[in-house]
C-alpha cells in the first residue's frame, strides 16, 4: 500500500461524515510509502478531490458561494488525508502535512476541512492534530484554531464569508451554538467582538439565534459559570463561558435599543451579561490587588 493508496482510502472514510461522529468509525490506517506520488495524483484520484469539494460545499450550504471558484482543489487534501491514515507515525505523518500546499482556493478549504474536521477526535499526538488544525482554515474558524492557523481562518472569514450570503448564514448557524469546549468559547467570543463595530447586525444575529435556538445550553453554561464564581471564584473556569457573551454585553451598553428591536431577544440573555459583568469585575479587583 502507497501513500497514495491510503490517502485515498481516507478521502472515501470522509463520506461517512454525515453520519455523525457517535457512529462514524475511526479513519482508516496505512502505509505512508512512496509519498512523492502524492504532489501529482493520477486522474482519478484528482476525480475524488473534485467529488470531495462539490459534497462538502452542498452540505455546508456554500455551493452558490464555492461556483465562483475558478481555481480547482489542489493536492493539499491529499496529503492531509495520507496524514491522517498515516498517524500511527506522528513524525512521518508531521511530514506529510508539513508538504501539503496552503489552501489557495475556495475549494481546497473546502477539501482541506473536508478531511482534518472529522480526524481530528482520532489523532493522539499533539504535534500531529496542532499541524493538521493550522492547516485548514475553515476548521480552525469554525472550531478554533492553531495559534499558528488564526490569521488564515480570520482571512477566510474576512475576505471570502462575509462577503456572500451563504457564507454569513453558515458563521450565524455555526457560532450560534453554545460552545463545545473553552477554548472554542475564547476564539468564538473574541471573534464576536472583533466584528461587533464593523458587522454589527451579524454579530445581533448570532446571539438573536443563539437565544432562539440554543437557550438553554447556553443558560445552563451561565449558571454553572456563576456558581463557580463564589469564593474563591474560580476565574478561569467562567472566564471562557463570560468571554462568549462580552460582545452582546457591551453592545447591550452601547446599543440597547436595536437589542430591544430583535424579537428572538429576549430578557433572559441578561444572564449572560451579567455573568460577563461580574468576571469583568473580579479581573479588575484581581488585577488591582496584584
Amino acid at each position: 500500500m502507497t501513500a497514495v493508496d491510503t490517502a485515498v482510502r481516507v478521502l472515501l472514510w470522509t463520506t461517512t461524515a454525515d453520519a455523525g461522529p457517535a457512529a462514524r468509525p475511526a479513519p482508516p490506517e496505512g502505509a505512508l510509502t512512496d509519498p512523492q506520488e502524492l504532489a501529482a495524483p493520477p486522474p482519478d484520484v484528482t476525480a475524488v478531490l473534485t467529488g470531495l469539494a462539490a459534497r462538502t460545499a452542498a452540505r455546508l450550504r456554500l455551493d452558490a458561494l464555492a461556483a465562483g471558484e475558478r481555481r480547482p482543489a489542489g493536492p493539499g487534501a491529499l496529503l492531509l488525508a495520507a496524514a491522517v491514515g498515516g498517524r500511527a507515525r506522528p513524525r512521518l505523518a508531521a511530514e506529510a502535512v508539513r508538504a501539503a500546499p496552503p489552501a489557495r482556493s475556495l475549494w481546497d478549504v473546502l477539501t482541506h476541512h473536508a478531511v482534518v474536521a472529522p480526524a481530528l477526535p482520532h489523532i493522539g499526538d499533539a504535534v500531529l492534530a496542532g499541524r493538521l488544525r493550522a492547516a485548514s482554515p475553515l476548521t480552525a474558524l469554525l472550531d478554533r484554531p492553531d495559534p499558528v492557523g488564526e490569521t488564515d481562518a480570520e482571512l477566510l472569514l474576512e475576505d471570502v464569508l462575509l462577503t456572500h450570503p451563504q457564507g454569513r448564514r453558515m458563521i450565524t448557524t455555526v457560532y450560534c451554538e453554545a460552545p463545545a469546549s473553552p477554548t472554542q468559547a475564547l476564539w468564538r467570543g473574541r471573534l464576536l467582538d472583533q466584528l461587533r463595530m464593523s458587522e454589527r447586525d451579524l454579530v445581533i444575529d448570532v446571539y438573536e439565534a443563539a437565544l432562539l435556538r440554543h437557550a438553554q445550553a447556553h443558560l445552563s453554561l451561565v449558571r454553572r459559570a456563576r456558581v463557580g464564581l463564589t469564593a474563591p471564584p474560580d476565574l478561569p473556569a467562567a472566564r471562557p463561558v463570560a468571554y462568549w457573551w462580552a460582545a452582546l454585553a457591551r453592545l447591550e451598553r452601547s446599543h440597547r435599543r436595536l437589542l430591544k428591536a430583535r424579537s428572538g431577544i429576549g430578557k433572559e440573555y441578561l444572564e449572560g451579561v451579567r455573568l460577563y459583568r461580574q468576571v469583568e469585575r473580579l479581573e479588575a479587583s484581581e488585577g488591582s490587588t496584584g
